[in-house]
């Protein structure tokens, strides 16, 4: 199977950021979804009027032009930390509070507030409408029921508007927009031109990385020699592809190559044999690759070097003695356990038979 190192690039280019595009295009989605719910959409309000009707319809956080304010001369209060003020304005006869921020509340009175328009959310509260309404009928000394029906049980609240979550919303969604489509776009650009992929940086030491993945299609398409799982040696190169990195050894580059054997333990499983393929000169090449199958490094070898590396095949092959050779003691031991339990058994059964006579 000649794929040509250009193709090896964009594989393990879409396999490790396939992923990626997954879940930045899903955690998108979700963020989507969740700003069409009530408490992060924000609607416009072209009369404030109408806020009965908005709030029943659960059009709570609306942007609505708020002119005309009057202080009341009540705070809102969290604890002991000061948090708003309320204002009124009569509109249609009816009068309307308003709970601005402290700072709103500041600019307002200033006058350094060029709009009158704010974000705020729709809250239903009588008790506080009805308390600033009696507090105004003592000021003017006349009774509380001439002034009912007089102010709106709804309250254009700022301070209640969830603006902090939904910058948060909307910065999330924007970036991981530009998140997505960086990558997206890095895709097609190194899928179209792989001298881009950042995988093609194991060439950098050769030169020119254009010429050198050209150079290693020509290899791989006419001078193949062994393609196994994710290895591939042709006349010239050894190429070993991991999914974040692809290892490409110039095979005249090396002086040293050797066959290390180690047992490693793979989870709670049993030990396995790892086999280690090191390449080196007295330069700056050192190069190490773990093959779990010796069929596939001794093949590496020969086609490397031509033959095998015949010491540590002997080497392999006197580690398989000793081991047979302990297992051997094993179950030698075993058996001659096996062969005293029978003896003492016996022994045991014959002494029982003369004292039953």
């Amino acid at each position: 199977m000649q794929h040509g190192f250009r193709r090896l690039l964009q594989k393990n280019l879409l396999l490790l950021t396939l992923p990626g595009v997954l879940v930045l295009a899903g955690l998108l989605l979700l963020l989507g979804q969740v700003s069409r719910l009530e408490h992060f959409q924000t609607v416009e309000m072209e009369d404030s009027s109408y806020a009965k009707e908005y709030f029943l319809s659960e059009q709570r956080n609306v942007e609505v032009r708020l002119d005309g304010l009057t202080a009341t001369g009540f705070s809102y209060f969290v604890g002991d930390q000061e948090e708003g003020e309320y204002f009124y304005r009569l509109r249609n006869d009816v009068m309307e509070l308003v709970l601005l921020k402290k700072s709103s509340a500041n600019r307002l009175r200033s006058g350094e507030t060029d709009s009158d328009i704010y974000n705020v959310r729709l809250i239903k509260d009588d008790v506080t409408s009805g308390y600033i309404l009696s507090e105004y009928a003592d000021a003017l000394g006349i009774g509380a029921e001439e002034l009912s029906g007089l102010g709106s049980v709804y309250i254009f609240d700022e301070t209640a508007y969830p603006l902090v979550r939904i910058r948060i919303l909307r910065i999330s969604m924007i970036v991981l927009a530009v998140m997505l489509g960086i990558l997206v776009v890095y895709v097609i650009l190194a899928t179209a031109f792989p001298v881009l992929n950042f995988e093609a940086g194991c060439l950098k030491r050769y030169g020119s990385k254009n010429r050198y993945i050209r150079k290693l299609d020509r290899e791989i398409a006419k001078k193949l020699k062994l393609h196994q799982d994710n290895v591939i040696v042709t006349e010239n190169f050894l190429i070993v592809s991991y999914l974040t990195k692809i290892d490409v050894v110039r095979i005249d580059d090396i002086r040293y190559l050797s066959k290390h054997v180690e047992k490693r333990r793979r989870g709670v499983g049993r030990p396995v044999y790892v086999y280690r393929l090191t390449a080196s000169n007295a330069d700056d090449l050192y190069f190490e690759a773990d093959f779990f199958d010796e069929g596939i490094i001794n093949d590496v070898i020969y086609y490397m070097r031509g033959e095998p590396l015949l010491e540590y095949e002997e080497l392999s092959e006197q580690e398989r003695l000793k081991e047979e050779a302990e297992l051997e003691t094993v179950i030698a031991e075993e058996r001659n356990r096996e062969a005293v339990l029978d003896a003492e058994k016996e022994l045991y059964e014959q002494f029982d038979k003369e004292e039953l006579f």
